[in-house]
């Protein structure tokens, strides 16, 4: 006679409150990983990281001569990041920014001697993108210099004055005089440029829509180019017509933070508002 078989334990399924709790435990890690300020892209350190890596993208190119080309070799490059200033373009304005990168090929030059051109508007000096434009977080801007009057910056609803002290501040560049396409004399420097992937010259440039930008530069060692400190500061804020052009304003006292640039070329975090008072700080 056989043995019994033995019985089964009857399967039993996940109960409402196990599977709400399963989600729950889902959604928590979730969130740690997209970002605790869901909505809006990380803010503001997700800010600096982004114009940090840019930062450090550009000096990568410069430490390995990544001229327009970009391969081989390239004469009185110049490496830069830009910021859009251009108060007619809201969506972007203070938001956008790109990598630039300016030489002259030995194509470019035709047979003229390639070192000898180093003028930045000269149509053989030809510029480009290599890696397109990016955005800021949602509700994060760049805060331009105080001798920006292009756009105004409204302190925050019952904030104290100290809040436009806070300004970004970037000095000239060392080496170029500039010219009518490339103003690297002034503080801050800027430049007339469209973003495209193929080397154009400035002059060319002018005739496709090119706007204003503001830009920090690094030398081919992968030092800054700038006489003085530079220190890009961005902040929380909203941009709205003011009637004569844009307004800033500003979030909140504490929603700033800022990136310096060493003079190794090298780029810093800070959001300690004693930094960043320019109020308090020598160009």
């Amino acid at each position: 006679m056989s043995a019994p078989l033995p019985r089964r334990r009857a399967r039993r399924g996940f109960t409402l409150i196990e599977l709400l709790l399963v989600i729950t435990i889902i959604l928590l890690i979730s969130g740690m990983f997209l970002g605790l300020s869901t909505g809006d892209g990380g803010g503001l350190p997700a800010g600096q990281r982004m114009v940090g890596s840019s930062i450090r993208s550009v000096r990568a190119m410069a430490l390995m001569n990544r001229g327009t080309a970009g391969t081989g070799i390239s004469y009185n490059s110049r490496y830069r990041l830009l910021i859009l200033n251009d108060p007619a373009d809201p969506v972007n304005h203070l938001r956008q920014f790109c990598v630039a990168v300016g030489g002259v090929s030995l194509a470019s030059a035709g047979l003229t001697d390639p070192a000898t051109i180093t003028a930045t508007n000269d149509n053989r000096y030809t510029w480009v993108s290599p890696e397109g434009t990016s955005m800021l977080p949602a509700g994060v801007y760049f805060i331009p210099p105080k001798t920006d009057t292009t756009t105004t910056i409204n302190n925050p609803p019952g904030g104290a004055p100290t809040a436009n002290t806070r300004r970004s501040i970037i000095g000239s560049i060392a080496d170029n005089t500039g010219n009518a396409q490339d103003s690297a004399g002034s503080s801050p420097p800027w430049m007339w440029f469209t973003p495209l992937n193929q080397p154009t010259g400035l002059q060319a440039m002018a005739t496709m829509g090119a706007k204003k930008w503001y830009y920090v530069e690094i030398q081919p060692t992968g030092a800054s180019n700038h006489l003085g400190r530079v220190m890009i500061v961005l902040a929380k804020g909203s941009m709205m017509p003011d009637g004569t052009g844009v307004a800033l304003n500003l979030a909140s006292e504490s929603q700033f933070a800022a990136l310096a640039l060493r003079p190794n070329g090298d780029v810093s975090f800070t959001s300690d508002p004693d930094e960043m008072d320019t109020a308090n700080l020598t160009k």
